[in-house]
């Protein structure tokens, strides 16, 4: 049986940095940054960053490029399930703007495609 770990990465609501936080559709900040599901044993840790992704030639349509975030993990926290091996981790991450630079993503091969 494979535990699912969804883990949360937030900031609290003034914390230095809010107006670079992702809004949410209606134009509202949320205290939420990112999240994610996670069926690995390898938790974030303290120092961590969390990943910035774009399509820098059509931006909206997919994802072609990832980099190191200005947001980095300073806490984190586990809660785990009575009744399954499930967990939910919250990271609190604190605003530490980095100069990273964009790295293309590396995509598999298609599945049965045919090389010369």
């Amino acid at each position: 049986m494979t535990s699912e770990i969804w883990i949360i990465y937030q900031t609290l609501g003034d914390a230095h940095g809010w107006e670079n936080r992702q809004l949410m559709p209606d134009g509202d900040l949320t205290d939420i940054l990112a999240e994610e599901l996670n069926f690995s044993r390898e938790l974030p840790a303290v120092g961590d960053r969390i990943r910035d992704y774009a399509n820098l030639a059509d931006p909206g349509n997919g994802v072609t490029h990832s980099r190191d975030g200005d947001w980095q993990v300073a806490g984190v926290q586990q809660f785990s399930s009575f009744d399954t091996q499930n967990r939910i981790v919250v990271c609190h991450c604190e605003y530490a703007p980095i100069n990273a630079q964009w790295e293309a993503l590396q995509r598999g091969a298609l599945i049965g495609a045919v090389t010369a």
